[in-house]
């Protein structure tokens, strides 16, 4: 069964306005039996889809990742890296010999929740601040090793314990 968070009545205006969390109060079910960190779809209480995210337990228990229907994969996290990488790159924030510190992703201002990516010379620092970027920490390690190229000679990840 396909693994799927079903929203109470009227609960998906804030949806409609992009809001990128769900919070667990607003969800009426769950199906399929997704573990913490998965990817799941969103329907509202009459069964239109409306999004896409991580799931976790606790009081948001959806970080949406996507209001259109699309495919999580390696393809996602390296547009959605290029879309973040081009626009620091267009604010004058990438390749400066006077300065190379910047944030490149964060969270949900690029449409990452959960996610930052800070930019320190030739190193990256990913950290994952929910359950699903940490699920998917590699695929996203990929992705930015993609879009930065030679930018970059290694990631850090931060949020690992042990």
């Amino acid at each position: 069964m396909q693994k799927r968070v079903v929203l109470k009545k009227g609960k998906e205006e804030s949806l409609l306005r992009f809001h990128p969390w769900i919070f667990s109060g607003a969800i009426a079910d769950i199906k399929g039996t997704p573990d913490e960190g998965d990817i799941v779809d969103v329907y509202t209480h009459d069964g239109k889809w409306i999004a896409v995210g991580h799931i976790q337990v606790g009081s948001i228990a959806v970080r949406v990742l996507s209001f259109r229907q699309e495919t999580i994969d390696s393809d996602f996290w390296y547009r959605r890296l290029k879309v973040a990488y081009d626009l620091r790159s267009s604010l004058g924030l990438t390749d400066r010999e006077d300065h190379n510190i910047y944030r490149l992703v964060h969270g949900e201002g690029d449409n990452l929740p959960g996610l930052v990516i800070d930019i320190y010379g030739h190193t990256a620092v990913l950290q994952a601040h929910s359950v699903g970027m940490h699920c998917n920490r590699r695929d996203i390690a990929e992705a930015l090793m993609l879009v930065m190229g030679d930018r970059l000679n290694g990631i850090y990840y931060k949020s690992e314990t042990n």
